[in-house]
């Protein structure tokens, strides 16, 4: 009888413990939640002090096809663009800055294959004129990718930097 009251209590303890947890992970994830509408919102407001925000269409295309040397399709690079940029572009949109790109030599289409790249002289330029830009972009994105992990969990991210 001893022993079913001190388990009866233990349950009772833990139960308590348990809903305290939960009551503090929800709070928690309403939290996260809200700061995530409130980045949402900005970034579809336009409201940012990023410079990455404010790139022409034309900007975006050729920082995502230089990312991705094979090239890729239209959708492939609406969707490049509104993963790393944030942005919600349609395809509609890109489309005309395409033809743009190639009609001044800088993208080629291989129509056979519906893939677009940058043209071996674009390519080359970013080649010899960019590499120390592109290092020094990659630092910048190394360092605000750990600020960010420090604001959201308040300590060293552990990764490694360059």
């Amino acid at each position: 009888m001893a022993d079913d009251v001190n388990l009866w209590n233990f349950l009772e303890k833990r139960e308590e413990e348990i809903v305290q947890k939960r009551a503090a992970l929800q709070r928690e994830l309403h939290e996260l939640r809200a700061v995530r509408s409130s980045l949402e919102s900005r970034q579809r407001s336009g409201d940012s002090d990023d410079p990455s925000e404010k790139r022409t269409i034309k900007e975006m295309v050729r920082a995502v096809l230089e990312r991705h040397p094979e090239g890729g399709t239209s959708d492939q690079i609406v969707s490049w663009i509104n993963n790393t940029f944030g942005r919600e572009l349609a395809r509609p949109s890109l489309t005309p800055q395409l033809s743009r790109l190639k009609s001044d030599g800088e993208v080629d289409l291989d129509e056979d294959k519906g893939v677009w790249s940058l043209s071996y002289l674009t390519m080359r330029h970013h080649s010899t004129h960019g590499s120390a830009h592109n290092r020094l972009a990659h630092k910048m994105r190394t360092v605000q990718d750990e600020e960010a992990y420090q604001r959201t969990f308040g300590q060293k991210g552990g990764r490694q930097k360059y």
